[in-house]
């Protein structure tokens, strides 16, 4: 999937492989939690039974599942470990297996109140003569039985059978992990990570079977097929390489078909998953029903845009071998023979099978004709499937050389975030063909671009053409926070601008607009832009349309729109995900972590922020983007809960651009947590002025709100004429001039609309503030009202941590000082150090802290910190001693 060296083993100086130690478990929480209740029922079903393919998963399912019941006589049997016992033994002496079921049953017949757990892994291979046991175990009312089974097709034996029909076990038939799972899993099984192409490449092969994860990653540290550049581990080629081990579990099913049904099957791997009319000109149907009775093949239907059934392998270990197992010159007969059987490549490309193909051409070290490689790079790029583009264009480089292909590649390297690869190709395209080096100006500059090298990018724009010019410094100006520019930029490039960047000058055009305020007329554009994308069949704007929705998704974020814009952030990330997008996958999680934390759900939206080797963005912008938002959700967490600092070191406002205002936000934050007031003051004073100087009125508004959040004076003089359209930023805005004024009426309505759109910790946050008001005017009812309003909020938000929440209930007695003092003081700090931050005497902050401890019902720090973010309500804590 790169072009990484291909040396025979590694250079001296070349780092080794690792393979981690233990990996997550994940995919299955759903059915472990399934399980834990069937053996926590007194009555009911008597266990589980676990089915599914090898390498789905089960042995993995059982040994987290067995922890479930700590309580019980734990009997494990493994009946493949068995199944080694070999030669006169295993006729004279009884198995392990059969040992422990005969003492299990006499165990239960001596002591019926005797609570034992017996699990079974594999349990189809434990013979005839034991399954009456395990049915006899089964039935027995103080036991509880967990049996996995190996389905592939076969029929399970008659006792186990009868358990799950009779309903004595619930059935389990795993399915394979999604994607999301996957790419968890790829995570961990290297130390130092496996790289985001090769990861893609890896879990598109491997369909979500854990175990060909595994054994694949494995054998290719056995083999030396790891090589380590820039930070993470790539496979060496484009093949992956197959364990003997899977060989060793599919060689069976293949052995028992004839030469023609393992070519059908062969072709069907090579092919991906090609239509049924396609495998049908090859084979007859009399070959196909045996396959799809043997459970080797089936037909599905989950293609509605192709309108046509399509033929997949069933087992992913067959899948597998079949698709990476096979040598180069058996590749190419099977190319042949597909290519035969439609008359040529023209009956295939005209049903865009033509990105598979072309890569099977490659596989087989066949050279892809032009026309063939031109529609699949096109249809590539337009799937997003770029590992792919990069792969398909650097073999166009490499077949056909010209200003197109050289143009093509660059531009493939660079929507991959393959940047340092893009630097060398281009300097060897100008030191061997300096005749198409100009070709690679557009994509040198992009790739400045999206690198945030800005001053570099000047240097490199009197190159090229003035419309050209143009869409770089508008794009260059939305990425700086310049959006009153950038805006002004676009609307003249879609005026007067060439086609190709019109629809680019479109999303800036809404995205500058949600950060003006104006998210409203996002919404009339976007409207207009799809409009002008289902009229374009094809082309770059296909390229983008996904960004639209994502652009549409934020329009009604800043609405306060919040579930229309979540269905389609979920959408467009699970798409991306499922499709193996490598890079977009990461820039919608982004995307959609973002409403997530204004959701509440900070905790989710630290899981989006949080990039790792498989789930970068790679582009400059967006990985400065995650960090800020990863550090912004850490510092709502509580203190036990908060992981390493993310944000980039030394990060600047200039260097944060169009995510300033949220950078301010993270340090602000920091500095109120150091008792450095002043100092957070001022760096949301300076940031809502830059804000108004830009014309980001919304980012303004974000601002405000926040310094209310920290308890901190508003900007002199007041930030007016802001012009916000949508419930969200209104309400934001609202909810600063409802803390400056101390106005309960406007608090509450500020409540209630955060609360109706779904803004749950703004809005637990305005009840509680609420709360203070009301206990300052006498108002002890309605206080108390709101204190349970902003509880019942806060349920749906997991842990958090901040200033509005914090002694919730008891706050309401406390002034803004003394809850600084006592964060401050249940952080740890001494009275010495609050003093020194505060500018105060020691005995002022020793008084205050006194006057705390008798307000809130504490005896110390200690109690301090457990109540600053208790949320039940209950008594003091020293009254609970």
């Amino acid at each position: 999937m790169n072009s990484l060296p291909h040396p025979p083993h590694f250079p001296v100086t070349q780092p080794r492989p690792v393979l981690a130690t233990g990996s997550p478990f994940v995919g299955r929480v759903g059915e472990l939690e399934q399980i834990r209740r069937v053996l926590a029922s007194r009555r009911g079903p008597r266990g589980v039974l676990i089915a599914g393919p090898a390498g789905i998963g089960k042995s993995r399912l059982l040994h987290e599942a067995r922890a479930l019941a700590p309580g019980r006589q734990l009997v494990s049997l493994h009946p493949r470990a068995d199944a080694t016992v070999s030669g006169h033994d295993a006729g004279r002496r009884p198995s392990p297996a059969a040992r422990a079921l005969t003492d299990l049953v006499r165990t239960a017949e001596r002591d019926p109140a005797c609570a034992w757990l017996l699990s079974v892994d594999d349990a189809e291979l434990l013979g005839p003569a034991l399954w009456p046991l395990v049915y006899e175990a089964a039935r027995h009312p103080a036991g509880k039985v967990l049996l996995s089974v190996t389905g592939d097709g076969q029929a399970l034996p008659p006792e186990i059978q009868a358990l799950w029909s009779d309903h004595a076990l619930v059935r389990m038939d795993l399915q394979p992990l999604d994607a999301t799972d996957v790419k968890e899993l790829t995570d961990s099984l290297l130390e130092g990570g496996l790289g985001q192409t090769s990861a893609a490449r890896l879990a598109q092969l491997c369909a979500g079977s854990p175990r060909l994860l595994r054994e694949v990653t494995r054998t290719a540290v056995e083999q030396r097929l790891l090589v380590r550049a820039e930070g993470c581990w790539h496979f060496l080629h484009d093949q992956l390489p197959v364990p003997p081990s899977v060989l060793e579990l599919v060689d069976p099913q293949i052995r028992r078909l004839g030469a023609a049904g393992r070519e059908v099957l062969e072709l069907v791997a090579l092919a991906g998953e090609p239509r049924l009319s396609s495998v049908e000109r090859f084979c007859d149907a009399e070959q196909l029903e045996e396959l799809e009775q043997r459970a080797l093949l089936r037909t599905v239907d989950d293609s509605p845009a192709s309108g046509e059934p399509r033929v997949r392998i069933t087992h992913p270990l067959v899948r597998y071998a079949l698709s990476c197992g096979l040598a180069p010159l058996r590749r190419r007969r099977r190319l042949r023979d597909w290519l035969a059987a439609h008359g040529g490549p023209a009956a295939l490309m005209a049903h865009d099978d033509c990105l598979r193909l072309a890569e099977w051409h490659l596989d087989a070290l066949e050279q892809p004709p032009r026309a063939l490689l031109d529609r699949a790079v096109e249809q590539s790029l337009r799937e997003q499937v770029l590992p792919s583009a990069i792969r398909l264009t650097r073999a166009g480089w490499r077949h056909y050389p010209g200003e197109d292909t050289a143009e093509l590649h660059a531009q493939a390297l660079t929507a991959g975030a393959e940047f340092t690869r893009l630097t060398t190709f281009v300097t060897t395209v100008r030191r061997s063909a300096p005749r198409y080096a100009r070709a690679l100006q557009r994509a040198e500059a992009r790739a400045l671009l999206l690198q945030a090298r800005y001053a570099e990018l000047d240097t490199v724009l009197p190159t090229l053409s003035e419309g050209e010019q143009d869409y770089y410094r508008m794009a260059a100006g939305y990425f700086q926070g310049h959006f009153a520019e950038a805006h002004a930029r676009a609307e003249t490039l879609r005026r007067t601008g060439p086609d190709v960047h019109a629809l680019e000058a479109g999303l800036i055009m809404m995205g500058s607009l949600c950060h003006m305020g104006l998210p409203d007329r996002a919404l009339c554009l976007y409207r207009t832009l799809r409009s002008e994308l289902e009229r374009t069949p094809g082309g770059p704007a296909k390229f983008h349309a996904d960004s639209l929705e994502e652009l549409h998704a934020s329009a009604l974020h800043y609405c306060g729109r919040f579930d229309e814009a979540e269905r389609i952030y979920w959408r467009e990330y699970a798409q991306a995900v499922q499709n193996h997008h490598v890079r977009v996958d990461a820039q919608r999680g982004l995307a959609l972590g973002h409403l997530l934390h204004d959701r509440g759900n900070i905790e989710g939206a630290l899981k989006c922020f949080t990039f790792t080797s498989s789930y970068r963005v790679g582009w400059r912008q967006w990985q400065v983007k995650a960090g800020i938002h990863a550090a912004l959700a850490i510092s709502s967490l509580p203190l036990d809960r908060r992981v390493a600092d993310p944000l980039p070191a030394g990060l600047t406002a200039d260097e944060a651009g169009h995510c300033a205002m949220v950078l301010a936000v993270v340090r602000a934050r920091r500095h109120h947590e150091r008792g450095e007031t002043a100092l957070a003051e001022r760096t949301l004073h300076d940031a809502v002025a830059r804000a108004l100087g830009d014309a980001a009125h919304a980012d303004a508004a974000i601002g405000l709100h926040e310094c209310a959040r920290l308890s901190l004076p508003a900007p002199e003089p007041p930030a007016t004429g802001l012009h916000l359209e949508g419930t969200f930023l209104q309400t934001r805005a609202a909810y600063a001039e409802a803390y400056r004024a101390r106005e309960p009426k406007l608090m509450g309505r500020v409540a209630r609309a955060f609360a109706e759109m779904g803004a749950d910790l703004f809005a637990a946050e305005a009840y509680a503030e609420l709360a203070r008001f009301h206990q300052r005017c006498g108002g002890a009812k309605a206080a108390t009202a709101a204190t349970a309003r902003a509880r019942e909020l806060l349920n749906g938000c997991g842990p958090v941590d901040t200033p509005p929440l914090r002694f919730l209930g008891r706050s309401a007695l406390l002034s803004d000082r003394e809850r600084l003092i006592a964060g401050l003081a249940a952080r740890g700090l001494p009275d010495k150090e609050i003093a020194e931050q505060l500018c105060l005497s020691v005995r002022t902050v020793s008084n205050t802290l006194y006057r705390v401890y008798q307000k809130v019902g504490a005896a110390n720090r200690r109690d301090l910190r457990l109540l600053m973010t208790q949320r039940d309500g209950g008594g003091s804590v020293a009254a609970e001693r």
